[in-house]
């Protein structure tokens, strides 16, 4: 209102509006209103036609009017004041009022605003931010590109702590929230380092150094932080990464221990001089690296050096010290023996041609080739290496090969001929290679060479290579390096060939050029075994014994399939084996990385490929096949064996099978794969079972091949794990077990530490065998399913026992399930050997040529005196069993006979007392079989017409096998007995009963004696000779009865008065004799569709059926609506109903239980006479039966007497 007053122009417009409608305006001051008049009548155009229409008009004029201006209210002091006191501001289009003590700027909108930016802009404002100026450095040059650019007026100053914004305030609150932004931005790094390096970095000025290159070179600035840890900061988490590979490049700190005379003054005093001197060198312009030595711990002479600082001084220091190492303190050289023989027997070599070891030591060893290391003063090393060259060379060597078997055996046990001899043969060599399968990292291999793959000729390109790299460090780089220097154009299969540094422990490093997976038919896998075939070559050609592979593929640089890699490496390997010679080369590693998801089925798939089973001239292609997981078998209290065994425990078949559960899950773990295999009743026999947490729960085997599994649990207590152990123990003498297999308890799904239940299983079985005397267990194995659960048992074995031995296999064996051989000759086979196989080499050694062939000749002639040979024909032969075959088998082998077998005639040949043993076995198996002949006919006569079956759980009568029918027979069961399901039992055939000798259940016994010309069935009684018809009333207390029972109530509600079993010798020899027809007619189909069936009955006929059987002659009595034949219901309420069973004048009904052939059946139709033919084109084929309907039947109709039995008569009322 008083802008309106004080401006006319305002005014004028307003009224000018209002006019337009008829309208005028009067400002009323007291009131602080303003008045609107108008006739509503004499509005432009005639009346509104309504006072409501004529105040919209009004308010839409005042509307418009007031939205061309503005009242902005101005409440911040600073800006009011200035509003107040400037007036300039105040102009004849704005004025300023004031409101409630504070000024109002009045105007057209537009020049109002201008007004106000003015005022802003007038009075700056100034803003204090506190921050960390080291965090602020980060943010720095963002903060001001960002300010620059979004805010060019506000003024940035820059102070101790403290950073102030200058300029307009709004501009200045935004860059305020830019800088806190920023900062909230911040990321943070934390790096793990060493304590010795995090010191080194704080305290030679490497922290303000790095920083300053890290804002120099990266995009972002980084801040290095020193204490527990490396703390780094910085804007972007790329700058952080490149930042910490700096510093992981750029320092190292390396620990060299000091051994020997080195350890010890003065060659320590020595050391520390110089190394010293180097570092103060290396750090004149700036501290570049620390030098410090740490005395050994424990009372241990070893001392310690310890470089840290920048990777380039600290290889240098280490250079300084290998070179002081080599050359100050002595020197050891390598003298290849001209033989590897010699190597067993160096020390008696240096007796024979009489050098003495002084200053200079002189030690024979197979690392990193078969050679003598010499050790000493430099200048007294090389005359002694030079005087033994010499030595060596005077000396007579000859080879004798004695072409027989068990000579070596002979003469290194009773054929020893005195010490001259002796001390001349030097050792027996084979020619073949042995594999030798190792769990552990290819770099801590020993071996004279270790073959390592390489992409693009570059020695870190691979896993392998880097590690090289990490343990061997420059040592390893620069011969690498030099090599490839040379030879630079490196095809995929070439190999490079570089000298071990010593701190690898091998002679030389093979690398092999590969290229990643491109398919089997690619280029990578011709690549890989060319290269892998020059490697063997070579380690030929050049003399080495010893070479180790790792499996090369796998992994994320080559990506090779497992399978592909293995099948490449063993296919090379194995053409080693095949071909005429492998020279010097003994061993061939395969080295296997453990603990990687894969390691068991990589090592599975090397130990049992196809390739280590080749044989050639009947000779296995490798001398033997050995790896970190075979066998270990330890004697223990009681002579107890104990064998550690990598396998899976369901492939046991001992006495006892112990099973670890928590008696709540039995699907986890050892425990399912138990229950998987012995099937469902031992599950639900074992769910049964109360808790029996602490103890061993025994129950019967179900299908598992064992008399009893162990149920057990640790409860991942150690304690309680050895308890355990004991208490198997004493539950296998109890029951007389002879062998026991038990798992690792609770290593698997329990979750304990391999080693903690190694120990405790191991505590437990030498308590229990050690504390008192064992009679029946003699055999322990522990079946361990995993790498490193196999490997954690193994060493606390090897530290408790000291009988531990490792079983080494002499030939892979490939694992098969039990079966019989087809042929007695295929059996002998397997003890075969080959003549070349039984030769013997002798190595000789002696002063001169004379004393060389006079030990040769002597010792020939004592072993031809030893040799015999025995030949035996196949009638001799043809009785052996498996058993004795295998005695004969291990007999050959460890007596070091030759056996062949040429048309059934088998000859054996070797030292005396083996072949005699052998003949000793061949004629008791003949006393023993023929024994076993007049038994086995004394069986199967007794069979055919006596059967004895015993009562099963499920109420069925069951037959017992052969052995136990001729026991019980001639009451020579004094033993046990044993059922079809490999259960013990004991007999009383006075009250006809048997006790189950595992959980005492006891078994009704029941003995049948057949008629001449028919067997009868198991459930029925025994009947007299010429007796044809029997009729035997089941008690209540019969499972039988029970069963037949229970399968009529299911449908009929009345009482059950009496059952009768019907045996009707000559009905039920016609129906067997129909159900085998049928059955072989439908043999593929499953055989003959035998039903039980109901079928009710008067009196009147019962005698009828009981007596001739069914005659459908009499149908149509009841009805005939689906053929004129005899009908059996499959329910027993159909079959009770009056109608067809006639209530008696007592009220009692009478109904069979009725076996029925049903066969083949279709819809019945009334009137047929015979079911209908299957097809149009064969009518002589017919169905069986006829249904009363096809998708549900409900009553069956035959129409051939003999096709239904009545098994069971019941009484019902």
């Amino acid at each position: 209102m008083f802008f309106l007053r004080d401006n006319l122009k305002a005014y004028k417009l307003l009224q000018k509006q209002l006019s337009c409608i008829g309208c005028q305006v009067e400002l009323d001051f007291e009131e602080e209103e303003a008045v609107v008049r108008g006739d509503i009548e004499k509005g432009p155009g005639g009346a509104f036609g309504a006072a409501e229409q004529w105040e919209l008009q009004v308010d839409r004029v005042l509307i418009n009017f007031t939205e061309s201006y503005l009242c902005y209210h101005v409440v911040e002091p600073k800006k009011a004041k200035i509003l107040l006191q400037e007036l300039s501001f105040v102009t004849d289009d704005i004025k300023v009022y004031r409101e409630a003590g504070y000024p109002v700027v009045v105007g057209e909108t537009e020049a109002v605003h201008e007004k106000i930016a003015i005022l802003e802009k007038s009075q700056p404002t100034r803003k204090e931010l506190p921050i960390v100026e080291k965090l602020f450095k980060l943010v720095e040059e963002e903060f001001n590109r960002e300010m620059r650019t979004q805010y060019p007026e506000v003024k940035i100053n820059i102070g101790s702590a403290m950073v102030t914004l200058e300029g307009p305030d709004k501009e200045v609150q935004s860059g305020a929230n830019t800088l806190e932004d920023l900062r909230k931005k911040v990321k943070e790094k934390r790096v793990k380092l060493s304590t010795a390096l995090m010191t080194f970095i704080g305290s030679s000025g490497a922290v303000s150094k790095y920083q300053t290159r890290f804002q120099q070179r990266l995009r972002n600035p980084v801040s290095l932080e020193v204490g527990s840890e490396l703390v780094m900061s910085s804007l972007s988490s790329d700058a952080l990464d490149e930042a910490e590979a700096t510093l992981q490049r750029d320092f190292d700190v390396a620990d060299v221990e000091l051994q020997g005379a080195l350890a010890a003054p003065p060659d320590l005093d020595g050391l520390k001089e110089i190394l010293f001197k180097a570092k103060n060198e290396a750090n004149s312009r700036e501290f570049r690296v620390d030098v410090s030595f740490i005395p050994g711990t424990g009372g241990t002479p070893n001392t310690k050096v310890q470089l840290v600082g920048y990777r380039e001084n600290v290889n240098k220091l280490k250079e300084v010290l290998h070179d002081y190492q080599i050359n100050q303190i002595g020197t050891q050289e390598v003298l290849n023996l001209p033989n590897p023989d010699m190597l067993d027997c160096f020390d008696k070599i240096l007796g024979m041609i009489g050098m003495k070891q002084n200053k200079v030591t002189l030690k024979a060893s197979l690392f990193p080739y078969p050679c003598v290391l010499v050790s000493g003063p430099c200048h007294l090393v090389k005359e002694a290496k030079q005087g033994l060259i010499s030595a060596l060379a005077s000396l007579t060597l000859d080879t004798l090969i004695l072409d027989g078997p068990g000579s070596l055996q002979y003469f290194q046990a009773e054929g020893k001929v005195g010490k001259e001899l002796v001390e001349s043969s030097l050792s027996s060599r084979n020619s073949k290679t042995s594999l030798d399968i190792k769990l552990g990292s290819l770099i801590d291999a020993q071996a004279n060479v270790l073959v390592v793959p390489m992409i693009n000729n570059n020695l870190t390109s691979t896993k392998i290579g880097n590690s090289l790299f990490q343990k061997a460090g420059n040592a390893i780089k620069s011969k690498f390096d030099s090599v490839a220097a040379i030879i630079c154009n490196v095809a995929p299969g070439d190999v490079l060939q570089v000298d071990a540094p010593q701190s690898l422990g091998c002679s030389k490093l093979f690398f092999i050029e590969c290229l990643p997976w491109d398919g089997v038919r690619g280029q990578s896998v011709k690549a890989l075994g060319n290269g892998l075939k020059r490697c063997l070559d070579l380690c030929v050609q050049q003399g080495f014994s010893t070479v180790a592979f790792p499996v090369i593929g796998p992994g994320v640089v080559l990506k090779y399939p497992m399978k592909e890699a293995i099948q490449v490496l063993m296919e090379n390997i194995c053409q080693l084996g095949l071909s005429a010679s492998s020279g010097s080369l003994t061993t061939i590693q395969i080295v296997i990385t453990p603990g990687y998801p894969d390691s068991k089925e990589c090592y599975q798939d090397v130990y049992r490929h196809p390739g280590l089973h080749v044989n050639q001239g009947g000779e296995a292609i490798f001398r033997s096949l050995t790896s970190d997981l075979d066998d270990i078998t330890m004697t223990v209290g009681g002579g107890v064996k104990l064998q550690l065994v990598f396998g899976d425990i369901t492939d046991e078949t001992t006495d006892a099978v112990v099973n670890t559960t928590n008696f709540v899950d039995f699907q986890m773990g050892v425990c399912k794969d138990i229950l998987t295999v012995a099937g469902a009743d031992v599950e639900a026999e074992l769910k049964a079972a109360t808790s029996t947490h602490g103890d061993v729960f025994v129950s019967k085997s179900g299908e598992f091949p064992c008399e009893a599994l162990f149920h057990v649990c640790g409860q991942n207590d150690a304690v309680v794990i050895e308890q355990m152990v004991i208490r198997i123990v004493e539950h296998c003498e109890s029951l007389g077990f002879k062998s026991v297999a038990i798992p690792a308890i609770c290593a698997g799904a329990g979750g304990l530490d391999p080693g903690v239940v190694a120990g405790a299983v191991l505590r437990g079985v030498k308590d229990a065998t050690s504390s008192s005397g064992l009679n029946s267990l003699t055999d322990i194995r522990l079946v361990l399913f995993k790498i490193n659960v196999f490997l954690a048992f193994k060493e606390k074995a090897m530290q408790m026992f000291s009988t531990a031995v490792i079983n080494k296999v002499s030939v892979p064996q490939q694992q098969q399930q039990q079966q019989q051989p087809p042929s007695v000759e295929a059996d002998l086979s397997i003890i075969c050997n080959s003549s070349t196989r039984q030769q013997s080499v002798f190595r000789f050694l002696g002063l001169s040529r004379k004393d060389v062939d006079g030990a040769m000749t002597k010792l020939t002639d004592l072993y031809q005196a030893q040799c015999s040979s025995q030949s035996f024909r196949k009638e001799e032969l043809k009785d052996l069993t498996q058993d004795d075959v295998k005695d004969l088998k291990q007999l050959v082998e460890t007596e070091g006979l030759y056996v062949e077998l040429s048309q059934g005639t088998l000859k054996v040949s070797g030292l005396k007392n083996g072949v005699i043993k052998v003949m000793q076995i061949i004629n008791a198996s003949l006393r023993g079989n023929l024994r076993r002949e007049v038994r086995d006919r004394e069986e199967e006569d007794l069979y055919a017409h006596v059967a004895w079956c015993i009562l099963g759980h499920r109420g069925n009568w069951e037959r017992l096998p052969k052995t136990a029918n001729h026991s019980l027979e001639n009451n020579d069961v004094g033993g046990r007995i044993v059922d079809a399901q490999g259960d013990k039992w004991t007999a009383d055939l006075p009250r006809m009963e048997a006790t189950r000798y595992l959980g005492g259940q006891t078994a009704k016994l029941k003995r049948l004696e057949h008629l001449r010309d028919f067997t009868l069935p198991l459930y029925w009684d025994n009947m007299a000779a010429g007796e044809a018809l029997k009729t035997v009333e089941l008690l209540p207390s019969y499972a039988e009865y029970r069963a037949v029972k229970e399968a009529f109530k299911r449908t009929v509600g009345k009482t059950v008065l009496k059952i009768e079993r019907l045996q009707n010798v000559h009905l039920r020899r016609a129906y067997e004799a129909q159900k085998k027809q049928i059955s072989d007619k439908y043999k593929q189909q499953g055989g003959e569709c035998e039903k039980i069936l109901y079928h009710g009955t008067t009196q009147d006929n019962c005698d009828s059926i009981v007596k001739t059987g069914f005659n459908r002659r009499f149908s149509g009595q009841n009805a005939t609506a689906y053929g004129e034949g005899t009908y059996f219901a499959v329910n027993a309420n159909y079959s009770a109903q009056p109608t067809y069973s006639k209530p008696a004048d007592d009220g009692s009904q009478l109904m069979f239980v009725v076996r029925v052939l049903t066969g083949l059946y279709t819809q019945g139709q009334e009137n047929m006479r015979v079911p209908p033919p299957v097809s149009d084109q064969e009518g002589h084929d017919r169905y069986d039966s006829v249904v009363d309907s096809v998708d549900n039947p409900q009553m069956y109709v035959v129409f051939h007497d003999n096709q239904a039995y009545p098994d069971y008569l019941i009484t019902f009322k």
